[in-house]
């Protein structure tokens, strides 16, 4: 009896453009190569400086370029980018959260989001460690250094270009060691470091559950 063929996914790259300038693009590759060894491994290589070269980008402003590929390009589409207002968190369980590669289906992440309440965004939790928001990798500030997540959901390309600096250093961070903290930033491809959004951890809802 034949076995059912499981159809590997569509993943996606988020990239910023700044002024007709792109960023992080060697980060970006290392991701797309690493993503297609573990679904794509025979398929030819998708480079991504051989799709931007075939693109008009805008010569002014911020935007997103959001590619989408499998064995090959999927489709490509550059987009203004508006930078989310975040001033609160919500602690949510993610346990059903699996997101170790950058997949266009999101919904496991939109579910979780779904129990912001009146938080703008929220903080993914699994086995009681902190992980990410809906759509960024986190640090947190003791009052001398800045730490992130060990273990996050998606390993973010301006979080790996910042361990490599030395400007954040990994760290196992649990839901009870929010204490240790004053502040909590947000980061992704889209944001400069100084750009994320910057919150009191007492913003931070829901500190007092059992996780």
């Amino acid at each position: 009896m034949a076995k059912n063929k499981v159809t590997p996914p569509i993943l996606l790259e988020s990239i910023r453009i700044m002024d007709g300038q792109i960023n992080l693009l060697p980060y970006h590759q290392r991701r797309v190569d690493r993503s297609r060894r573990t679904y794509y491994a025979k398929s030819p290589a998708l480079k991504l400086d051989k799709v931007i070269e075939g693109l008009d980008l805008p010569g002014k402003g911020l935007y997103k370029l959001r590619i989408e590929y499998g064995a090959e390009l999927v489709k490509h589409e550059i987009l203004p980018y508006h930078p989310r207002k975040v001033e609160s968190l919500k602690l949510v369980n993610a346990e059903n959260v699996a997101y170790g590669r950058k997949y266009a289906d999101r919904s496991s992440i939109r579910k979780c989001l779904e129990k912001k309440g009146h938080c703008d965004d929220i903080l993914m939790v699994q086995r009681g460690h902190l992980t990410d928001s809906s759509y960024a990798n986190i640090a947190l500030y003791d009052g001398s250094h800045w730490y992130t997540p060990s273990w996050p959901l998606l390993r973010g390309t301006r979080r790996e270009m910042l361990l490599e600096k030395g400007i954040i250093r990994p760290s196992v961070i649990r839901v009870r060691d929010l204490r240790s903290f004053q502040s909590i930033r947000l980061m992704n491809a889209m944001l400069l470091w100084d750009e994320g959004p910057v919150m009191d951890v007492k913003s931070i809802i829901g500190q007092d559950g059992k996780w």
